[in-house]
C-alpha cells in the first residue's frame, strides 16, 4: 500500500523544540490568499505547515535575480503557476516518449503540458528536455544490436548520426518556437578525467558506442542548424549532475570550452555552440555550497555561457521526515540560495562574481511519495501540500541562516564490516543507497573487477553458479537493479551494462537468471522484499563485457530504500555454502571434536559445535581415503589395521571444517582418546 508521511500539522504537534530563535520568530501574522506575507525581518519568520498561498511566490521573490521555474509536473497545477515563472517536462520531451519507433513522432503528452500550464499562466516560459541522452531512450538510435528498422545493429556510424540528426530535427522543429532553453546533451560525463574530457565521455553505453566522443558536438551542430535556420533564440544547454565535484566540472569546462572554440563565429550573433551548462543540483546535507560555488566560478570564467540551476533538490534520509533534518534542510537550501543570488545575472545582483546564473528549476514542487527521489522529502512542501522549513530557507535565506543552525544528528551504532561488502543508505547518512559485492581484485582472472582497500567478498569460480538473495525495504523507491561495476565506487558500471540493464524487468517474485537485472514490478512503498538471482559466473568475457563487481542499485530515481540482509551462496549438488552474508558475516567454520576408546576394537564418536547464527550441517569422516560417510553415531574401527581416519564439519552455511586426521595404529592396553578442536592433526 502507498505510504504517505504524516501531515505537518500532525508532526508539528508532538515536536520538541530544537533550536532557539530570535524573540518573535513565529508571531508573523499569516495573511490569506489575497495578500500573501511578502517579507521577513532578521527577527520574524512566517510559520511553516501552510499552504502556498500563504507566501510570497518564489518566482516574485527572485523575478529580478533569474527565471524560478520547476524540472517536471505537480498534481497540483494552480500551486506550481502560483511559485514557478517556467516549466520543463520531467519525462515527456525523452527521446523514448516521442520517437519510441523509428520516424513515428508522438508530442501530444508534452502539448498537453504546455497548453494546460499556458492556460494557468500565460506568461510562463517553457525549457526543452532533452534530445541526446543514453538513458529512456530507445536502443535502435545508435544501432546497437539486434538489428532493427532495416537497420545493421552493429553501431554503425552513419546510421546512428542520421537517427541522431532525424530526431534532433522533428523534436527541435516541433517545439522549438516555443522554448527559451532545451537540453539538447544529458549526462555525458562518464569517470571525469580532467586531462582528457573526451576520454571522460567513455561511459560504455548509449551514442558513444557508435559516434564516440564526437557524438557531444553532432548533436550541438544539428540542433544549432535548426534553431538558427528558423531565427529562433532557444539557448542551447549541456546538462550534467554532480559538477559541484571539482573533476566532473573541469571536464564539462573543458568540453564547453573546446568545442565553443571550435566552431567560433559560426553562429549569427556571435552565439557560442554551446549556450548554457546545466547544473542539476541534485544534493543531500553533505552538499558543501562552497563547492557549488567553486564550480560556477569555474564556469564563469568561460565568458560567453550562461548555467542553469536545471533540476534541483535537496535529499533526506528516507523513512521519517524528522524536525532534526527537516531543520536542516532548510539551512542548506538557504545556503546554496545565498550562492545562486551571489551569481545570478539579474540586476538584483550587485556583486562583482560572474553573473551567469540565467535559470533556477527545482525538480517539483512537493514530497514525491512515488517516482524520482520518493521517500526523501527533497522538496519545499510536503506530500500534502504544506510548507516546510525549506521553503523559508528558499524565500528568506539571510534571515532563515540567522536563526537558525545546523542540528547535529550523528550517531547510532555501526555494523561491523564484511570483507568486500559495501553497503549504503541515505537513512544513515550516504549519499545514496546500495551496495557493492567486491568479486576479486585481479582483472586477469576476473574483469574489471577491482577493489581500493584489497578486500574480496569471494572471488568466484568459473561457472559455478551462485544464489544472491537481497532483502529491502522501499522507502519510496519500488525498483531494484542489480547491475556490473568496475570497482568500489557508486558509478564506475562496466561497458556494455547501462545499454541493457533496463532490458530484463523482473517481478518482486521471480527468481533472476542474468545480470544486470531490474526488479521492477510487484512491490510497493513500505514494503520489504526478498529478491532472489541465481546466475552462472563465467569470467571468460572480455574486460568491455559485463563482468565486474556486482552492484545493487535502487531504480526509478532511487536512494529511498534500505538494505536489510545480502547473501550469497555457491549452489552445488553436495550441498549451498554461503560465501557472502551481510550484515553479520560468515561464522567461523564448525569445530569437531574426536574421541576413540577400547582396546584393539575402539569406538570412535565425533561432536561438532557451529558457531551462530549457522547450525550444524552435518559432520562426516572417511577411512583411509575412501568416500566420505555422514556421521550420526558412534562406530567401531580396529586399531591393527593401522587407519588412517579423517573428519570434519560442514554448517548450514555450507562452511566447511579445515579436513583433520589422526592414525589409530595398535598399542598396549586400552585407549582413551579425545582430539580437541585446537589440537594438533597428527597426520598429514
Amino acid at each position: 500500500m502507498s505510504h504517505h508521511p504524516p501531515s505537518t500539522a500532525t508532526r508539528r504537534a508532538a515536536r520538541p523544540v530544537l533550536f532557539t530563535v530570535l524573540a518573535g520568530l513565529a508571531a508573523l501574522a499569516v495573511q490569506g490568499a489575497a495578500s500573501p506575507a511578502l517579507a521577513a525581518s532578521a527577527t520574524d519568520l512566517p510559520p511553516t505547515g501552510q499552504t502556498y498561498d500563504h507566501y510570497p511566490a518564489m518566482k516574485d521573490v527572485y523575478k529580478d535575480y533569474f527565471t524560478f521555474g520547476t524540472f517536471g509536473s505537480s498534481a497540483d497545477a494552480n500551486a506550481m503557476m502560483y511559485e514557478y515563472a517556467s516549466f520543463t517536462p520531467g519525462n515527456e520531451m525523452k527521446p523514448e516518449d516521442t520517437e519510441l519507433n523509428k520516424g513515428v513522432f508522438t508530442f501530444d503528452a508534452a502539448d498537453a503540458l504546455f497548453a494546460q500550464y499556458s492556460a494557468l499562466s500565460p506568461d510562463v516560459k517553457f525549457y526543452g528536455h532533452t534530445l541526446a541522452w543514453q538513458s529512456q531512450t530507445p536502443t535502435w538510435m545508435w544501432d546497437a544490436p539486434p538489428a532493427r528498422f532495416g537497420q545493421p545493429g552493429t553501431f554503425d556510424h552513419d546510421t546512428a548520426l542520421a537517427n541522431l540528426d532525424n530526431h534532433i530535427d522533428a523534436v527541435l522543429g516541433h517545439f522549438g518556437s516555443r522554448l527559451q532553453a532545451i537540453d539538447v546533451v544529458n549526462e555525458a560525463v562518464g569517470t571525469a578525467n580532467p586531462a582528457d574530457w573526451r576520454a571522460s565521455l567513455a561511459k560504455g553505453e548509449g551514442w558513444y558506442q557508435a559516434l564516440g566522443a564526437d557524438f557531444v558536438e553532432d548533436a550541438f551542430v544539428e540542433a544549432a542548424k535548426v534553431v538558427d535556420a528558423n531565427g529562433w533564440n532557444v539557448k542551447l544547454t549541456y546538462n550534467d549532475f554532480g559538477l559541484d565535484s571539482p573533476a566532473k566540472a573541469q571536464v564539462v569546462y573543458n568540453m564547453v570550452k573546446d568545442i565553443n572554440a571550435k566552431h567560433a563565429g559560426e553562429r549569427p550573433n556571435g552565439k557560442p555552440l554551446i549556450e548554457v551548462i546545466g547544473m542539476q543540483d541534485h544534493d543531500n546535507l553533505d552538499t558543501k555550497a562552497s563547492d557549488v560555488e567553486n564550480t560556477l566560478k569555474l564556469f564563469g570564467t568561460l565568458g560567453n555561457v550562461d548555467v542553469n540551476i536545471s533540476e534541483m533538490d535537496i535529499a533526506l534520509p528516507p523513512g521519517t521526515l524528522t524536525p532534526e533534518n527537516e531543520n536542516n534542510q532548510g539551512m542548506k537550501y538557504a545556503e546554496l540560495f545565498k550562492v545562486f543570488r551571489d551569481y545570478a545575472a539579474g540586476p538584483a545582483n550587485t556583486t562583482s562574481n560572474p553573473h551567469i546564473i540565467t535559470a533556477v528549476k527545482l525538480a517539483g514542487l512537493r514530497d514525491a511519495i512515488t517516482g524520482w527521489k520518493a521517500g526523501e522529502f527533497t522538496m519545499p512542501f510536503d506530500s500534502d501540500g504544506h510548507a516546510k522549513q525549506a521553503l523559508l530557507g528558499i524565500l528568506y535565506p539571510d534571515e532563515f541562516l540567522a536563526t537558525h543552525q545546523y542540528i547535529d544528528t550523528s550517531g547510532g551504532e555501526q555494523k561491523a564490516p564484511v570483507p568486500g561488502v559495501h553497503v549504503f543508505d541515505t537513512s544513515k547518512g550516504d549519499s545514496w543507497s546500495g551496495a557493492n559485492i567486491i568479486l576479486g581484485d585481479d582483472a586477469s582472472v576476473w574483469p574489471w573487477s577491482t577493489t581500493d582497500d584489497g578486500q574480496v567478498a569471494f572471488r568466484p569460480e568459473a561457472g559455478a553458479t551462485y544464489r544472491l538473495t537481497v532483502n529491502y525495504t522501499a522507502k519510496g523507491t519500488t525498483s531494484i537493479r542489480e547491475r556490473w561495476v568496475k570497482d568500489d565506487t557508486n558509478g564506475a558500471y562496466t561497458a556494455a551494462d547501462g545499454s541493457v540493464v533496463n532490458n530484463h524487468p523482473f517481478s518482486a517474485n521471480t527468481v533472476g537468471n542474468f545480470i544486470p537485472a531490474y526488479f521492477n514490478s510487484g512491490m510497493v512503498n513500505a514494503g520489504s522484499y526478498t529478491l532472489v538471482n541465481e546466475l552462472t559466473l563465467d569470467g571468460s568475457q572480455q574486460a568491455d563485457g559485463l563482468i565486474g563487481n556486482i552492484a545493487i542499485r535502487g531504480g526509478g530515481g532511487g536512494n529511498a530504500f534500505s538494505i536489510n540482509t545480502i547473501k550469497v551462496e555457491k549452489l552445488g549438488a553436495d550441498g549451498n555454502q554461503t560465501v557472502v552474508n551481510w550484515p553479520d558475516g560468515i561464522p567461523a567454520a564448525p569445530a569437531t571434536t574426536l574421541t576413540y576408546q577400547g582396546n584393539n576394537w575402539v569406538s570412535v564418536s565425533l561432536a561438532a559445535q557451529a558457531t551462530a547464527p549457522a547450525t550444524l550441517a552435518r559432520t562426516e569422516y572417511r577411512i583411509d581415503g575412501g568416500d566420505w560417510v555422514t556421521y550420526d553415531q558412534p562406530f567401531i574401527i580396529k586399531r591393527a589395521d593401522r587407519q588412517t581416519l579423517e573428519y570434519r564439519s560442514v554448517d548450514s552455511f555450507g562452511t566447511v571444517e579445515q579436513d583433520r586426521c589422526v592414525s589409530v595404529a595398535p598399542g598396549d592396553g586400552t585407549v582413551n582418546v579425545q582430539v580437541t578442536p585446537d589440537a594438533a592433526s597428527t597426520c598429514s
